[in-house]
């Protein structure tokens, strides 16, 4: 099943760059040689990381990131 359309990442990529370590959402992107387009995927990608590695669940803010620890912001989009 594809999580991001606009990446064609599939949950067989996503899950690939979970095991070999990437635990936030900008490093799953990094760690699949993509960038955030849309973002409609962050969620998802959010929740099989999550599944994947309970560790990493995400804080009260929902900021993908250990409590008290900064978020790991997704990676800026350059258009140019």
């Amino acid at each position: 099943m594809y999580v991001c359309i606009c990446n064609a990442l599939n949950t067989r990529t996503v899950t690939q760059a979970i095991d070999d370590g990437a635990a936030t959402v900008g490093q799953v992107y990094k760690a699949c040689g993509a960038v955030p387009q849309c973002g409609k995927c962050k969620c998802t990608i959010r929740e099989m990381l999550d599944e994947r590695c309970p560790q990493h669940m995400t804080g009260a803010q929902g900021t993908g990131s250990l409590p008290g620890l900064p978020a790991d912001p997704l990676p800026a989009f350059n258009a140019a």
